[in-house]
């Protein structure tokens, strides 16, 4: 399936991305991950999901610079993780196993629940 989600592999481009405030969803990516591979068109999927067009969506390998500040800002070790950026309303957002929220705005779905299903709960919330 080609990917229609922009890559984006500078921290400083990032960074402008995060500045306009908007949800910003990542999916942080290996790419001799098989697991990465198979759940990447889910990601898509979100992305085109008609209730998420106020949402930026982009994809990070873990290699590239922006890969390598996320990885350890937020202590990620394992792969495919999601993250979600500048979510409204974070404080209502219920933790829940495979799901971490960050001090600094950031929602980390990792290992230890259904990503798909916490990513799609996570987005639900920032579509209000």
């Amino acid at each position: 399936m080609p990917m229609r989600t922009e890559e984006i592999a500078t921290y400083e481009d990032f960074q402008a991305q995060l500045t306009r405030g908007k949800p910003t969803a990542v999916f942080l990516f290996w790419t001799e991950c098989g697991y990465c591979d198979d759940i990447a068109p889910f990601f898509e999927e979100q992305f085109l999901h008609e209730n998420h067009k106020h949402i930026e969506f982009f994809r990070v390998d873990k290699d590239s610079e922006l890969g390598k500040k996320l990885r350890a800002q937020y202590n990620i070790k394992a792969y495919p993780r999601f993250l979600v950026f500048n979510a409204p309303n974070i404080s209502g957002v219920d933790v829940v196993p495979g799901l971490r929220i960050h001090d600094d705005n950031a929602i980390i779905i990792e290992k230890g629940g259904n990503k798909q299903a916490l990513l799609s709960q996570t987005l639900a919330h920032c579509s209000g």
